[in-house]
């Protein structure tokens, strides 16, 4: 165990958040001591901590148990860890994790100390002692590094290399006496370098590249020894404290152990950043023609041998480890060319080959000028042709240099030419080339008359490689491939092109036949049957219909083809199959594809078109219909004229997409943020369709809202409210021709669903559609079980937990366009990330939402703030008390979510006022003397005020206070019933006395048009944050001529401040949502039993 193994012992068992908070109290230097001691196997950390005003100190204890690798036990002085470590030992608080914090850089800056000075700062004297106390147990290691310096020794007597050696981390310190680094390593002993470092073989290492320098400097080192041993007279020593001497004939061994380095090397009194290179030397050769001569010339600048035998040069600042043929081949034309420049060679066609041959072997970089190239044939162009015999499938590959051509196989295995090179050069070069081994193969051995062919081997030899990467193998005289199935498959894919991409590619007839399906072979067609229906008819290559199961079943298992029963491949990889395919399975209903035809349904038209797939043929009537849903702009619906009210051009805008989709037999989400008209929108599009007969279902506070607006907006239409007594409710349905719009709320459809199931309207509208968002409520299931030609949904939060709430209200405007409900689970929900951009398609044309900040801008603006407001003493005392008694419920995780859920209420209500769940408190409530202090002022400002809260009893003891303050209000709460609500609404917006409303979140969170209201007080927070800003938007929406203060209370250190977490995290999922943007989708969840007790840590 190391150090980081022992702080991480306390690292993993911490939560994020306390690691956060642990860390700011470390770096804001509130650490003021960290001590350490070891007992046994038991590590003692002790600290002493300031508080944020640095008033009081806290003092910290964390117990390790080294052996067993726990925390055994932890302890602090604050009130966090008296509270919370009564039900866990070793509790960690934001004090204990700063002290761990000073703990472990102490520790990792002791390292840095001077480890050589006596008198030592406290601090520096603690980071010591813990480290002498750690590396007893521990192998504690920190990377080193090493650098070289080699230079060149040319004196009378010998000529040599020196190297010298530097160690370190960021800065490089040299290591002054090698002998004594040697044998510090090997008795694992302190060595000091100098004052910045002291290497200590425990707790310093190099990587294994470095490793192997130091080997090579301590085999000196001891051979050094010995020989010093045998003759203690020995003037010249190969290792004098911080030099090694690199005799010439070692140095080719010493560069390949630090070839992985760029080292200093110091030539001829330059230093140079050298790199070691393990290759042939890049020279290059020029060669012209002049007269009855070849003139062969080369660069200027030469390589320097710093070997008598040249196994290195020193060439371009790098020194270069060249192969020993180009040694060999390169030492005459090198000598000759130092001496004179250049060359001269008999220009006859027998010498220009030999020439050639060795020049090719010595250099990559020939250059010939234009006499030369008369000479010289070097393109070559392969050909491959295969062929099947039987059932063998064969190749072969001729290899064209102009008119000539080689067979791949038979020239390049058997070459029968000399093994000596026996050239026509001038002599002094040509008694040095007999060298043994170096054959002549760069050439066939044939009359070229006067062409000498100069065959690219390394090309050659790449092309038979590039064959055996695609299973193909040498026999006799050409390649027989061996491969399998997935093997012939890559070579119909991918071997084809590459080898088109080489050379020429031909194939026998009897090949030809071999077929790998791709887009070409696609067939994808789309008729219209009827005004809601589309044919889709569909095939790849010359499959038979009952393959195509098959086909879609290799294409789900993510294969990468299909062999079908004639011997042919389809090619899975292919990226239009692929889309092929999926959305052959996005348009069927259950995710199964058979057969070759199937019907669909119109709204999946824009889908389809949206995809841009170029198998698609035929795209007007994708086109056309994709066009009509989408121009929603078309000014070819017009607003009815017996409108009582002038459309804003978004409403207008809106309106058309109503008409648009209905007279398209589709349904859709009208999804405008709060407070956009989302009301006189529907009530224009059912004024334009007066023949009809509709049914708008709402939430029972809004019946007489919806009643009241049409006769406000649509005087004309005839309103029928199913609401009431049982007798009234069928008197109005039996009489329903009467009417061309019927209203009723969600709870009367539930009781009344029977009536309905011999009923078909045109129209059926449900309002804050939300309220079907759970699939598997009563409610949901009465309002899917309507008969209706065409459906929408209004509802400004079509998502406000998960992406089920979507699909439910789908089911219900377009059953089925979402597919079944597990199927969407399975396609969006557990593999959102996969599926997003499909759903966003999917839903885009169907769901109309507009926000106010972009379609209002003369709307004022709200300012939100929030206000921490701190306990009273006794309200603090209570809270904390029932706290700890939850806590002491919950240790033994058994309580269920619905009675933890319990608790949390009444921790929230004790936030609120303790007064309403404890009949004899009276120590008071901070938060209702601020928010009667809020209402005084608002009052005194002329503000118009509404306050809301989900819990009615504080509501009434607010209401007490304001009776008490003789401030006039009214209230509304889920006792009041539809007809008073709209009574209350339009008294408040009409009363210039009455200045403060009272309103119950849920009750009143929807349908209430306050726009008289300037300043809205949210007392407690609710989960989610949509919620509160309906309720909010009761004051901020069209109307609204004020700038609109909202004030949200949240009582401090308590379960309110993480409800407000909470809601960030589930604002941010919203708006992304809203708009469009479901990328982040995988945060769309409930809370589970885990997040909740979360909230009680």
């Amino acid at each position: 165990m190391n150090l980081r193994e022992l702080v991480d012992i306390v690292f993993i068992k911490c939560s994020k958040s306390v690691k956060m908070e642990g860390n700011k109290i470390y770096k804001n230097g509130l650490v003021s001591d960290v001590k350490s001691k070891r007992i046994n196997n038991i590590y003692n950390i002790y600290g002493k901590v300031k508080n944020e005003n640095k008033s009081n100190d806290y003092y910290t204890h964390i117990r390790i148990n080294m052996s067993k690798d726990i925390l055994e036990k932890t302890k602090c002085s604050c009130d966090d860890f008296i509270e919370n470590s009564v039900y866990k030992e070793e509790f960690l608080c934001p004090h204990i994790m700063a002290t761990i914090y000073k703990f472990y850089d102490l520790a990792i800056k002791s390292f840095k100390d001077k480890a050589n000075k006596k008198e030592e700062k406290p601090e520096t004297m603690v980071g010591n002692t813990i480290l002498n106390e750690i590396t007893k147990y521990k192998n504690l290691k920190e990377k080193l590094n090493i650098s070289i310096k080699l230079e060149h020794i040319n004196n009378d007597s010998l000529d040599y290399y020196e190297a010298q050696f530097k160690i370190g981390k960021n800065n490089m310190y040299s290591i002054n006496s090698l002998e004594d680094f040697i044998y510090g390593r090997i008795q694992e002993s302190k060595v000091f370098i100098n004052n910045e470092l002291v290497y200590n073989p425990k707790i310093h290492y190099f990587s294994q590249e470095d490793e192997k320098v130091i080997k090579f400097i301590e085999e000196y080192v001891l051979i050094n020894k010995e020989i010093f041993k045998s003759d203690i007279n020995l003037l010249f020593q190969i290792v004098n404290d911080r030099k090694i001497i690199i005799l010439p004939s070692t140095l080719e061994r010493f560069l390949e152990i630090i070839q992985h380095k760029t080292i200093k090397f110091k030539y001829e009194y330059i230093d140079y950043n050298t790199k070691i290179i393990h290759k042939d030397l890049p020279i290059s050769f020029t060669l012209k023609e002049k007269e009855e001569n070849f003139i062969l010339t080369t660069k200027k600048q030469f390589p320097i041998p710093l070997t008598s035998k040249r196994e290195v040069y020193f060439y371009d600042n790098n020194l270069y480890i060249p192969s020993k043929i180009q040694r060999q081949l390169y030492k005459p034309f090198y000598k000759h060319l130092k001496k004179q420049e250049k060359i001269l060679f008999s220009k006859d066609v027998k010498t220009f080959q030999e020439l050639i041959v060795v020049l090719n072997k010595i250099s990559k970089a020939i250059t010939f000028d234009e006499g030369v190239k008369k000479f010289v044939s070097t393109l070559i162009v392969p050909k491959f042709y295969f062929y099947k015999e039987l059932e063998q499938i064969c190749c072969q590959a001729k290899l064209y240099y102009g008119q000539e051509y080689f067979e791949l196989i038979k020239d390049a295995e058997n070459k029968n030419l000399s093994n000596l090179i026996k050239i026509n050069l001038p002599p002094s070069i040509k008694e040095e080339l007999y060298i043994n081994n170096i054959k002549c193969e760069d050439f066939r051995e044939k009359d070229l008359g006067d062409k000498v062919i100069i065959r690219d081997l390394e090309k050659e030899e790449r092309i038979v490689k590039e064959l055996g990467k695609f299973r193909f193998i040498k026999e006799e005289n050409r390649f027989l491939f061996i491969g399998t199935e997935n093997d012939l498959y890559n070579f119909l894919s991918k071997g084809l092109k590459r080898f088109r991409n080489i050379g020429e590619v031909i194939l026998s007839d009897n090949l030809k036949s071999l077929n790998l399906y791709g887009l070409a072979s696609i067939e994808f067609n789309v008729t219209e049957t009827s005004d809601e229906w589309l044919n889709l008819s569909y095939n790849i290559g010359n499959v038979s219909k009952k393959e195509f199961k098959n086909i879609f079943k290799a294409f789900k298992h993510n294969k990468n083809f299909y062999k079908t029963k004639d011997n042919n491949f389809i090619d899975l990889e292919d990226n239009e199959v692929k889309s092929f395919l999926s959305l052959l399975e996005d348009l069927s209903f259950n995710g199964e594809v058979s057969g070759d035809s199937f019907k669909i349904h119109k709204n999946r038209a824009y889908y389809i078109e949206s995809r841009g797939s170029s198998f698609i043929k035929e795209k007007d009537l994708l086109q056309n219909i994709s066009s009509r849903i989408t121009n929603i702009n078309d000014d070819h619906y017009e607003v009815p004229k017996k409108l009582n009210a002038t459309l804003r051009e978004y409403q207008i805008a809106g309106y058309r997409w109503m008409k648009i989709l209905s007279n398209m037999k589709f349904g859709g989400i009208l999804a405008d943020e709060m407070g956009l008209g989302k009301t006189i929108q529907t009530i224009s599009f059912l004024l334009s369709e007066r023949r009809t007969k509709s049914l708008i279902v709402t939430p029972t506070s809004l019946i007489y809202n919806w009643q009241d607006e049409f006769q406000k907006f649509a005087e004309t239409l005839k309103i029928g409210v199913i609401h009431g007594i049982k007798e009234e409710r069928m008197k109005v349905l039996d009489d329903r021709e009467e009417y061309d719009v019927l209203l009723t709320t969600y709870g009367t459809l539930k009781n009344d669903i029977q009536l309905y199931k011999d009923i078909t309207f045109d129209y059926c509208i449900i309002d804050e559609g939300q309220n079907i968002k759970n699939p598997l409520a009563q409610s949901t299931d009465s309002v899917k079980r309507i008969n209706s030609k065409v459906r929408f949904a209004l509802t400004g939060t079509p998502i406000e937990n998960n992406l089920m709430e979507l699909w439910s209200i789908f089911d219900f405007i377009m059953p089925g366009y979402l597919y079944s409900k597990e199927r969407f689970q399975e396609k969006f929900i557990d593999k959102v990330e996969a599926n997003i951009d499909k759903l966003k398609t999917l839903i885009r044309p169907f769901i109309l939402r507009r926000e106010k900040k972009y379609v209002l801008k003369d709307l004022p603006h709200k300012i939100e703030k929030k206000f921490l407001v701190e306990m009273t003493t006794n309200q603090e005392r209570i809270y904390k008390a029932y706290m700890k008694s939850i806590k002491e419920k919950l240790k033994n995780n058994k309580e269920d979510k619905i009675t933890i859920f319990s608790y949390l209420t009444r921790l929230r209500q004790l936030c609120l006022d303790p007064s309403i769940i404890i009949d004899e408190y009276k120590g008071g409530s901070s938060k209702l003397r601020i928010a009667m202090e809020l209402v005084q002022e608002g009052v005194d400002e002329g503000k118009k005020i509404l306050l809301f809260s989900q819990f009615t009893s504080v509501l009434k003891n607010i209401s007490k206070l304001l009776e008490k303050e003789c401030i006039e209000y009214f209230y509304l709460d889920g006792s009041t019933n539809a007809s008073e609500r709209i009574k209350l609404v339009n008294k408040f917006n009409k009363s210039s006395h009455v200045k403060i409303f009272l309103i119950s979140l849920k009750a009143g969170g929807t349908g209430l048009n306050l726009t008289s209201a300037n300043l809205v007080i949210h007392f407690d927070p609710w989960w989610n944050p949509a919620i509160e800003d309906q309720a909010t938007d009761r004051a901020h929406r069209i109307g609204q001529k004020n700038l609109v203060q909202v004030i949200k209370l949240v009582c401090k250190g308590t379960i309110e401040e993480k409800i407000i977490t909470l809601q960030e995290d589930k604002k941010e999922l919203i708006n992304d949502v809203m708009n469009s943007d479901l990328k982040n989708g995988n945060l769309i969840n409930t809370l589970s039993k885990e997040d909740i007790l979360d909230l009680f840590t």
